[in-house]
């Protein structure tokens, strides 16, 4: 399946400037797939078509039909109901969108408002297969998911859902603003009282933390936590600059628990990272990473979740990392997540793939580490005395890992000098080094040293190394290394950005 964009101006100023408070003359409302909803201007004035229509929900505001009967219909800027978006119409943001009001300060107790102690409001937006939100070009259009409240985003390979700009094509960058969802898991900023840390964690001190993009206040003391469901979505052309020198992410999740479903994403093009994670543990499985400009995955403050199938292409654009690692705000809950069959492709202006500092750990299995042309200079940098000392004491390893790059690791950018704290039997279990990663047109390796594996124990690798915090039930059993089988039909496939890989 092909992505589209079909575009026609319209003018829709009044009825944007009473929802969001502003609003630009024109707005190009677009339809993504092989329907046909592009929408033409019926209107003559500059005050645009705001009539009514029993096809948008009465808490959506509607601006007009398209061609062939369709609606466009705009989010209000703060939802306090169920809702569901139907793929029959085109959905517009027009600025920022908040789901339910869990981003306001709450008591010690999750989901209690400590303002007058009444419980949050639990708002499901469910987004049906095939369905399009566009955000208004050049604003920091963004939708956010707050606590308590959940996203049921559920597309699937022939209808995937798609957020990107309104204007023509896909491969703007920084056009609008991302998505946001916040939960009630464990971040390092909450101050929790007594010896529970990450594991078991008190509840008698309120955890609330200023979440990314200046959308509220996220995380609580449960890394269990639902916010929802992302299945085949597309998130493209973000990363809006909404402050000097402050883009946001494709996707951040701050806070959100495993009880949380993400699996088949795609962020393309983003001006900041692709996926940022700002403690919790939510899980994912099968995401494209492709043509963002700063980091693409990047975990910070607490974060424990785990990743399998991970493609990850740089731009070519970028001064960031295929991966940035942090754990502070504190070290109370050592970030360590570990990621399964990823391959990591390096690009742009950073000839280093991971980046691990301010603390972090991390664990990467059955991996591929490379550059855009075949060996990159660089692929660890351990930044900083504590990432070293994790390296040594068990809480970072990379194991059944290709490592094509000049130097495994590096504890100096500038040198760059080689190290060997994690360039160990011990820390580096299975390291492939001086094998060219060799990777065919889907990004599958054709080395022979990529096949053959043993299924890894994650029993044995948690007794192994004391950090590690994996969840051997939520991976399957792989014997390859990489994030594409070889000789397989890569699982991207008909879903993603024509032209992306």
């Amino acid at each position: 399946m092909e992505l589209k964009k079909l575009v026609l101006v319209t003018t829709v100023v009044a009825a944007i400037t009473g929802l969001y408070g502003c609003g630009s003359d024109e707005r190009a409302t677009v339809n993504i797939d092989a329907q046909d909803n592009s929408t033409t201007n019926t209107s003559t004035g500059g005050g645009g078509d705001t009539g009514s229509t029993v096809n948008c929900p009465s808490e959506f505001s509607f601006l007009r039909q398209d061609v062939n009967g369709n609606d466009v219909c705009q989010l209000n800027a703060s939802i306090m109901a169920d809702a569901t978006l139907t793929s029959d119409i085109t959905w517009f943001l027009g600025g920022a969108v908040v789901v339910g009001n869990g981003n306001q300060q709450m008591s010690a107790t999750d989901g209690t408002l400590a303002e007058d102690d009444t419980p949050v409001e639990e708002v499901t937006l469910t987004i049906q297969p095939g369905t399009s939100i566009l955000a208004d070009n050049g604003t920091f259009a963004n939708l956010t998911i707050t606590r308590g409240s959940n996203i049921i985003a559920n597309g699937t390979a022939s209808s995937p859902i798609v957020f990107s700009s309104e204007d023509a094509g896909f491969d703007g960058a920084g056009e609008w603003g991302g998505l946001i969802i916040h939960g009630y898991g464990l971040h390092n900023e909450c101050r929790y009282i007594g010896d529970g840390g990450a594991d078991e964690p008190t509840t008698d001190v309120a955890c609330n933390v200023d979440a990314e993009g200046e959308s509220g206040l996220a995380g609580g003391h449960d890394n269990t936590d639902d916010s929802g469901s992302l299945s085949y979505v597309v998130v493209t052309e973000g990363g809006y600059e909404f402050a000097v020198g402050n883009e946001i992410n494709g996707i951040s999740f701050v806070g959100v628990g495993n009880g949380t479903t993400v699996n088949n994403i795609q962020v393309n093009n983003n001006a900041d990272d692709g996926v940022e994670f700002y403690g919790g543990s939510v899980n994912a499985k099968y995401l494209v990473l492709t043509g963002n400009q700063d980091d693409s995955i990047d975990w910070d403050e607490g974060y424990v979740g785990n990743i399998q199938y991970a493609l990850v292409v740089q731009s070519s654009e970028s001064n960031g990392n295929t991966i940035e690692a942090d754990t502070f705000g504190s070290d109370r809950i050592l970030s360590a997540p570990t990621i399964v069959n990823a391959t990591f492709v390096g690009n742009g202006g950073k000839n280093t793939l991971h980046v691990l500092k301010a603390g972090s750990g991390g664990f990467i299995h059955n991996s591929i580490m490379t550059g855009a042309s075949g060996t990159i200079e660089n692929c660890v940098l351990l930044d900083g005395e504590d990432v070293v000392t994790n390296a040594q004491t068990g809480n970072i390893a990379y194991n059944n890992t290709i490592a094509d790059c000049t130097n495994f690791e590096i504890t100096d950018e500038t040198g760059p000098v080689t190290a060997t704290n994690l360039d160990t039997a011990e820390s580096s279990p299975n390291l492939i080094t001086g094998v060219a990663a060799s990777l065919d047109t889907s990004y599958a390796s054709t080395a022979t040293e990529a096949t053959g594996l043993t299924a890894i124990d994650f029993d044995m690798i948690n007794t192994a190394f004391p950090g590690s915090k994996a969840d051997g039930t939520f991976f399957d059993d792989t014997t390859y290394i990489g994030a594409i089988e070889p000789g397989s039909t890569p699982w991207y496939e008909g879903w993603i950005v024509e032209g992306s890989l």
